[in-house]
């Protein structure tokens, strides 16, 4: 009787971990994670007193082609050029009075980048920071690694 529970949940684990592997790479996979780390992070900010960060296109596409350009190896891994990022969502967004950004890659899926995020102190403050609206993006490299950005800005 557990021998046969034992294997019923076992099957069960591999068919969610064969889901879960399916969701992040078929089209649109990135999309869902996107849309994850928004939740992830929205919930983290409520738990914490803050308010919510609102969703905003442009930044969103602005972190689009920081994580493109991560992952096609034009960029380094990491913060390279961020001012020129905050200065076109500057032009873009007039109101805009602040901004950060976090980075991540290795993770494989949203919970495991907002975790790393979340244990990084200077990831963690921009996560906590006095921000209104953010973007997100997640882009697979060539070799399948994800590459995230997630961008913050405070608008008036």
């Amino acid at each position: 009787m557990m021998r046969a529970i034992f294997i019923k949940r076992l099957g069960l684990m591999a068919l969610l971990l064969v889901l879960h592997v399916a969701a992040i790479a078929a089209p649109g996979g990135e999309r869902r994670i996107e849309q994850q780390i928004y939740e992830l992070i929205n919930e983290y900010r409520e738990q914490n007193g803050l308010p919510p960060l609102q969703y905003n296109k442009d930044v969103a596409d602005m972190a689009h082609y920081h994580s493109r350009r991560m992952a096609d190896k034009d960029v380094p891994f990491g913060h390279t050029g961020f001012q020129d990022r905050y200065n076109v969502l500057k032009r873009e967004l007039p109101d805009m009075t602040a901004g950060a950004e976090n980075v991540a890659y290795g993770a494989d899926d949203a919970a495991e980048a907002v975790e790393l995020w979340l244990r990084s102190a200077g990831h963690k403050k921009n996560i906590r920071g006095n921000f209104t609206h953010t973007g997100i993006s997640v882009v697979r490299d060539s070799d399948g690694r994800l590459y995230f950005t997630q961008l913050f800005v405070k608008l008036q």
